[in-house]
């Protein structure tokens, strides 16, 4: 029995604009190659997967503002070097609904990842299949999680800002309506909050959306590669204005996601690679690579490498820190 849940503008947006003005949206719908919508018992999510069907695989796992567009023309670029790419939108985010009557926490989302590999019409895990994992902020303890579950399928690991360990939460994060909604005197207020977090304006520019022109959305067609640039200030502000359902999961994944003392989540993929478990693991042995932005106020890049330290041998990881 399927939950119930709030559609994404694939369902709400779209159908009401025509072919021009989708295109001309922050994020269109047809924005990247090998677009599917996915029908889970959770709603239906955004996949795109694209890339020689012989390549070794890489799931990118984006965080909790930006979605999936933020890989773009990093997933090309891996494309372009012989790779096959899988990028999904988190619940909530671009054009994946909202479930209801559940916890946004890291096990709803981790299982996204089964259902996004799940989808495709190659084999991603399982008779000896491997990927690869590039994930971002939340994406990192997601991944992690992940990996933890299911160490026989992922191949190596990279995590970019990842969140989980961070001490002390950005302002807003701590607020009192985002850990008991309840305590919000209104939907709107809560909504303010989330605005606030995300720093996006109060509205965006309107959309000339004609309600009593509905249209049956046809399926997504991508261009055959990435050549455009997205601006993610313009996407973070489509996505405020025009997800019905991006408030909840931003509150709920602050008051149950993966964002804070994730320890337990990061130790069990730092013994297997620290060879201190799981030898039958790809990863036993190896090295984890994360990077951090020199300038990153929310992932503390000297505070969270002092906290994997903890749990990783430092000839086990390597820390690369970036001015982006």
């Amino acid at each position: 029995m399927a939950l119930p849940a709030i559609p994404s503008p694939r369902a709400t947006l779209i159908p009401f604009l025509s072919a021009a003005e989708a295109d001309r949206l922050a994020y269109p719908p047809n924005a990247l190659p090998g677009a599917r919508d996915v029908s889970t018992f959770y709603g239906t999510m955004r996949v795109y997967e694209w890339g020689p069907a012989d390549g070794n695989k890489v799931l990118f796992v984006h965080g909790d503002a930006t979605p999936c567009l933020v890989f773009s023309k990093i997933a090309q670029g891996i494309v372009d070097a012989g790779y096959r790419v899988m990028l999904f939108d988190l619940w909530g985010r671009g054009y994946s609904d909202t479930p209801l009557n559940c916890r946004h926490d890291v096990r709803l989302l981790a299982t996204q990842i089964l259902l996004a590999i799940g989808s495709s019409p190659l084999s991603w895990m399982g008779n000896g299949n491997l990927f690869s994992i590039v994930a971002f902020s939340l994406g990192g303890p997601i991944s992690l999680a992940f990996t933890g579950a299911f160490p026989l399928s992922v191949r190596s690991l990279v995590l970019l800002g990842p969140a989980g360990l961070i001490r002390t939460l950005p302002d807003g994060y701590e607020d009192q309506i985002m850990h008991s909604p309840e305590l919000a005197p209104s939907d709107e207020a809560l909504r303010e909050k989330v605005r606030q977090i995300l720093g996006v304006a109060v509205s965006g520019p309107a959309l000339n959306i004609q309600a009593d022109q509905r249209q049956d959305a046809p399926p997504p067609t991508g261009p055959d590669r990435v050549e455009k640039t997205f601006d993610m200030g313009a996407v973070l502000q489509w996505q405020f204005d025009h997800h019905q359902g991006h408030v909840h999961p931003s509150q709920s994944t602050t008051q149950y996601g993966p964002l804070q003392k994730g320890e337990h989540i990061w130790k069990k993929v730092c013994d297997i690679i620290s060879a201190r478990t799981r030898p039958d693991a790809p990863l036993h042995g190896s090295k984890l690579l994360v990077f951090f932005g020199q300038d990153d106020d929310v992932v503390v890049g000297k505070e969270t490498s002092e906290e994997i330290s903890n749990l990783l041998p430092p000839d086990h990881l390597q820390v690369e820190t970036s001015l982006l």
